[in-house]
């Protein structure tokens, strides 16, 4: 598909997140003179654009590009040939066998699942299926009704979900469905990570829809300076500034996906506990880690949490920071980033929890 093409397919929304995407990278390149390579394609429905700063070889961007189409293939809940796909068609029939990739995920999936007691929870497909909250149609004249809510709440529970031996996956009620939308980005940035890793990249910056990772320092040594998105104003608006090197960034917020209904607010992270979308005093959580998966798991967990249970909860986790902004503009840190993060905008406050 030609570029001309493959544009006119995108959502403006989507455009926008090109433009925002291109501004960031700009604004945290080493140099107006350094010389880069980089590649944007829209998959796992976002746009993915990875940028290189020292290595001018584009089959290093084939690879990447090749790795996140199978991921893609394998993990997507909307291919119909996809390893979950699978394991939904054949929920309280029988196990299916599935690549070692999805293991691996659904192994991580079912470990923050158990961590939180079920606020990160993969088979919450029925759910999400039911509220189908895509941010495409922003006002809304119904909702689920309590029969329907309570019906598909009764198909959520990562117990049901059997991790077998020999890469065999089984879901043990018939009408469970797992999404892996949650964690599949986190791993497809470390494994973007790891490829560029092995081919000997040692700066880039890797934005899979908003799933940053990091990798390296700027040509005269300094680390990178990405935005932290302000919930309250357009895209392309940072709350703060946070200083970074060689780590994943990944913030979720009740701004990126969402309807309004009867004059409410209802975005895309359910709460498992009771079926409808989390309404608490947090508006946007970024959480700094190693690895992209556990940040991507994490964001959704600590969002639904709030911050009370939230910040308790990144405090239990080793090499895990977070940033939280909650809905009175106030943003609260946990200890390790206190040097790192600058407010950016005055309507902010940086307050100590």
């Amino acid at each position: 598909m030609i570029w001309s093409d493959w544009m006119k397919k995108l959502k403006p929304n989507l455009l926008m997140v090109i433009f925002l995407i291109a501004v960031l990278i700009t604004g945290c390149s080493p140099s107006p003179k350094t010389e880069f390579i980089s590649r944007t394609e829209f998959l796992m429905d976002t746009v993915m654009t990875v940028r290189i700063y020292d290595k001018q070889n584009e089959k290093i961007l084939d690879k990447v590009f090749t790795r996140l189409r199978e991921i893609e293939e394998r993990m997507s809940s909307t291919i119909e040939t996809s390893d979950v796909s699978n394991i939904n068609n054949n929920a309280g029939i029988k196990p299916v066998t599935v690549n070692p990739d999805t293991y691996y995920v659904l192994e991580k999936a079912k470990y923050y699942a158990s961590l939180s007691e079920g606020k990160y929870d993969p088979t919450v497909g029925v759910l999400v299926d039911l509220w189908n909250i895509t941010g495409d149609n922003i006002e809304r004249d119904h909702i689920p009704s309590e029969e329907e809510i309570e019906n598909a709440r009764t198909l959520v529970d990562y117990n049901e979900l059997e991790l077998l031996e020999d890469n065999q996956v089984f879901l043990k009620k018939k009408g469970m469905r797992i999404t892996l939308g949650s964690i599949v980005k986190g791993y497809a940035a470390d494994e973007v990570k790891r490829i560029l890793k092995e081919n000997k990249v040692n700066s880039a910056i890797i934005d899979l829809g908003g799933n940053l990772y990091i990798i390296g320092k700027k040509s005269d040594g300094s680390k990178f300076r990405i935005g932290i998105q302000d919930p309250f104003r357009p895209k392309g608006s940072y709350a703060g500034i946070l200083e970074i090197s060689d780590k994943s960034v990944v913030t979720s917020g009740d701004y990126e996906r969402y309807f309004i209904y009867q004059g409410k607010k209802y975005n895309h992270i359910i709460d498992t506990e009771t079926g409808y979308p989390v309404d608490n005093e947090i508006t946007g959580i970024s959480i700094i880690s190693e690895f992209s998966i556990d940040g991507d798991a994490l964001s959704t967990t600590i969002f639904a949490l709030g911050l009370d249970k939230g910040m308790e909860f990144v405090n239990s986790l080793e090499g895990v920071e977070a940033i939280f902004i909650t809905k009175d503009k106030s943003i609260y840190l946990t200890s390790g980033l206190e040097d790192k993060f600058v407010v950016g905008e005055a309507s902010f406050t940086l307050k100590e929890y």
